[in-house]
This record gives structure tokens, sequence and C-alpha cells, in this order.
């Protein structure tokens, strides 16, 4: 984490009373618009519980409460101690993806959803990989195809066929170089391992013949083949589509 600098004045965002009838999210809320909107950057300690409750006209607990709160979002930093409070969080891709993950998983996604956002999206990550990713995102996939293929070989269980098939899609996400493209993909690839019928499926999957699609992806991005590319993602997610259907 970086230095903490200064605490900035109070009312320096020029926050103004909480008015919402659940006042910790009032505040929040005023904060949360305080740290995105650039007024507190990384490192800045936020006011103090005194201080929030001046400002806003707020008891303790409902400062307590809204700190906790961003918090719980990554957008701040706990310390406690002598020089403690709280803290503006380094920017964290984590965060993003574990909220989005857990809004998809609460919403009761299904396999049929899953495929059918996968197959909507593939052709925009086809794009976005053949513009960003370079040598180093190539040899990351590479080694991921190679680690793959000896997993399988040497015996390794399904679930580490599967985290090993679903790190290859996140490297995917990750070489696109996009931060929107990247939070939603890698969001998507993490949930493939919680949706249910993945796991219980596992089985089923012709791990060789997955791998090898997968290598055939690494090859036509390393070529630039736009077209080879994302008829290729969609090819794998039929492979995949048909362990589920079928």
């Amino acid at each position: 984490m970086t230095p903490a600098r200064a605490a900035a004045p109070a009312d320096a965002p020029g926050f103004r009373p909480a008015r919402q009838s659940r006042l910790y999210q009032d505040v929040a809320g005023q904060l949360r618009e305080a740290i995105l909107g650039g007024q507190y950057r990384p490192g800045d300690r936020l006011p103090t519980e005194p201080e929030l409750m001046t400002t806003f006209g707020v008891s303790r607990a409902v400062a307590r409460q809204a700190t906790m709160n961003l918090e719980h979002e990554g957008l701040v930093e706990v310390q406690v101690g002598s020089g403690g409070g709280a803290f503006v969080a380094e920017p964290a891709a984590d965060a993003v993806h574990q909220a989005l993950e857990n809004h998809l998983r609460h919403s009761g996604v299904t396999v049929t959803d899953y495929l059918a956002a996968k197959r909507a999206l593939e052709p925009a990550l086809a794009s976005a990989v053949l513009t960003g990713a370079g040598p180093g995102d190539l040899h990351r996939l590479r080694r991921n195809v190679e680690a793959s293929f000896t997993a399988h070989r040497d015996g390794a269980p399904d679930t580490e066929l599967l985290r090993l098939s679903l790190a290859f899609h996140e490297i995917i996400a990750t070489a696109t170089g996009n931060p929107v493209l990247e939070a939603l993909f890698t969001a998507l690839v993490r949930m493939g391992g919680q949706v249910p019928a993945f796991n219980s499926a596992s089985a089923r999957h012709d791990w060789p013949q997955l791998f090898e699609e997968h290598r055939q992806q690494v090859a036509a991005l390393a070529d630039r083949d736009a077209d080879r590319l994302t008829a290729l993602l969609l090819a794998h997610l039929r492979s995949v589509d048909a362990i589920y259907t079928h």
C-alpha cells in the first residue's frame, strides 16, 4: 500500500448531511463517489468516525457501517492501532471479478445461460485479444496447454484439469488489454468453476480434445488470424455444450 498522505479536510468533497432512510447507505454512497471521482486517491485517509458524524449528521454506528460497506466493496482498507483509520485502497480487479461472479451466481445462472452469453461475446473476445495480446501472453497460453496435457497424462483429477482449462480462458481474457472486457470475461470464466453442472459433468469431458482445441486457438492467435480464432472459439463452446446436453 502506498504511504498514507495527510487526511483531506472532512468537507473537501462537498458532502451534505445524510438524508436517506438507511443513512449508512447515503454516507457510503457519497464517500464512494468522492473516491471514484478522484477526490480521494489510493493511500488517502478518509475522515475519522467523529468527522463523519459531524459532516453527515449521523451516529457513530452509521459512520462505522458506511466505512464497513466501502471495505466490503474493496474501496477502503481499515487499519487499527495508532495511526490507523480507513484508507482508500489501491484498485483491485479481483474485487470487481468477485462482485460480478457473486451477482451472477446469486441470480441462479444455468449452464444454458452461461454458454449462451459466451457464444454472444466470443467474437468480441477474439477481436480484442488479437489487438491486445503480446509475446508474453502467447508464452503463458502455450505453457498452460503444455501443463494441461502433462497433467492429464499423469492422471491428475478432473478438478485439476478443470482448473487448468479455466486458467487458459482467464489468460485469454487478460490478454485483451481492455479492463472492461477483462473484468467481464474473467468473472464468466471463474463462474465456470462454480456452476454446479460444470463440476458434476467434469468426468464426461474429453480432456485431450478440449486441450487440443486450446492449442489450435493459440496457433490462430499467433498467426493473427481473426476468422480462424473466432471459429475455433465458437467450436470450442460447441464441444463444451455437448458435454452438458447429451
